[in-house]
């Protein structure tokens, strides 16, 4: 098991330099077969929680891999959030328009 625990660091040190050079990973292990990944990027700090199997399959095919490389990747990126905070913000705005002028968006013919 502590052969395992070492390649899952490897695999993921390998993966997170692909993400990115500059994302420094701290690994933990967790009761069970769960390991919690401490991403840090700049000032950006994140947690992700990732198990054994999983990443010890990431060696083994190329999808586990890519998979992988996502979940850092969505883990770590800032501009993710600063986007879809400006969406719900503008869906906001609409709906209360919506409430307010319905007439600018729907149409009712009877007839």
């Amino acid at each position: 098991m502590p052969e395992d625990r070492q390649e899952a660091r490897r695999i993921i040190a390998e993966v997170a330099r692909a993400v990115d050079r500059r994302l420094a990973v701290e690994v933990r292990e967790l009761p069970g077969e769960r390991l919690q990944l401490i991403l840090t990027h700049g000032t950006h700090h994140a947690q992700i929680e990732l198990g054994l199997v999983s990443v010890l399959g990431a060696a083994e095919s190329a999808i586990g891999r890519n998979e992988l490389r996502l979940r850092l990747k969505r883990a770590t990126d800032t501009m993710l959030f600063k986007n879809l905070t400006e969406t719900l913000g503008s869906l906001s705005e609409l709906l209360k328009d919506l409430k307010e002028r319905p007439g600018r968006y729907l149409t009712v013919k009877v007839f």
